[in-house]
């Protein structure tokens, strides 16, 4: 059996080298990205970038980034020299409908989804920092007919600790997206809560210990912002079939908790923002609000310096901020008697004395 990963991202890459053990020699990965393309060569993977390298392949497993409208996941579709017989299995995230969208692309090629060829849509299930694979999850699976749903059972049943089979395809389409938009839900009505204690003066880790004493109940610590690539794209995947107040109004309140900080430190200041990655714990600066933060503050006048543990002071300067380090050799002088940002107590900042009347 021959497995071909389109997309060799965060995630694609996940689960193209949990493959690469469990599949030995029979497995190949392809993205459009040549950089990508060769660092992996260099670490020893069979990779590719040109889909001509791509012949009698048994199973293509799709994890582009999704694109606005699926158009990342077309692209790669189009350069594929699909065999008969072959399984196809969609794993991003899909804006609703585009399922449908693949199976009419297919027909215009002359392929029979059932018959011709065998489609499935499977969609990821990862979390960065808990998960180890995108394989250690349940994972929910979608066809067009039974024929195409055995193909993906057969596949995956050895791969995951659970299939949960769904009877129309949009439900697989809708279960991440909806998955992914919940969470977004959570973390807004947390930073809105979040934001009335520190009005309030009331300790939100306390509270947050009463409310989650009780077994159905989460509420979720705090950051600088949904950041992140999934939950915002999501959120607007949603939104573009679901027409809502409330998720409008998630996003809004999202914007609105972002913007409080960077008007509460104000300018002319001297700040440190600790913690930058996209999340704590996960060392990946992309999609990050902490850089987003970093940006806003040093627009408003500020002088920011940052600090992280997961990455090492080169590291930041190479990203292109000033760490801590570098105060001594720098004529803006100490962050001690400026600003000091912790993530998840973004609104409880730590100020000097002359600065409180300023909030």
């Amino acid at each position: 059996m021959k497995i071909c990963v389109v997309g060799l991202g965060n995630i694609g890459f996940n689960l193209f080298a949990f493959l690469c053990q469990r599949f030995a020699g029979d497995v190949i990965g392809v993205d459009v990205n040549e950089r990508r393309v060769d660092e992996l060569r260099r670490q020893g993977y069979r990779v590719t970038g040109d889909y001509r390298d791509l012949t009698e392949i048994d199973v293509w497993l799709m994890a582009p980034s999704t694109g606005n409208q699926g158009e990342n996941l077309f692209a790669a579709l189009d350069q594929m020299v699909l065999c008969p017989g072959s399984l196809i299995s969609v794993e991003s995230t899909l804006p609703p409908g585009t399922m449908r969208r693949v199976r009419e692309f297919l027909a215009e090629k002359g392929l029979t989804v059932g018959t011709d060829i065998y489609l499935i849509h499977v969609p990821h299930r990862v979390m960065f920092g808990v998960d180890k694979t995108v394989c250690d999850t349940p994972r929910v699976i979608g066809a067009f007919t039974e024929a195409c749903l055995e193909k993906g059972r057969q596949f995956y049943a050895p791969l995951v600790p659970g299939l949960v089979e769904v009877s129309d395809i949009r439900v697989a389409e809708l279960s991440k997206v909806v998955e992914n938009v919940k969470r977004y839900i959570d973390v807004v009505f947390a930073e809105e809560i979040y934001g009335y204690c520190a009005d309030q003066g009331v300790d939100y880790n306390e509270l947050r210990r009463a409310v989650n004493s009780k077994n159905n109940v989460e509420l979720l610590e705090t950051d600088w912002g949904i950041g992140g690539e999934c939950l915002p794209k999501d959120m607007r995947f949603l939104r573009s079939v679901c027409h809502s107040t409330l998720l409008e109004g998630a996003e809004q309140a999202d914007r609105q908790y972002r913007s409080r900080i960077v008007r509460q430190v104000g300018s002319g200041k001297k700040v440190l923002v600790r913690g930058v990655s996209y999340k704590t714990g996960v060392k990946d600066l992309k999609h990050s609000r902490g850089v987003d933060l970093v940006s806003a503050l040093e627009a408003a006048g500020n002088t920011v310096w940052v600090e992280d543990p997961l990455f090492t002071a080169a590291e930041l300067r190479s990203a292109g901020f000033r760490v801590t380090d570098d105060q001594e050799n720098e004529n803006e002088g100490s962050v001690a008697d400026g600003v000091v940002l912790e993530r998840q107590r973004a609104l409880e900042m730590e100020l000097p004395l002359e600065l409180d009347n300023g909030l």
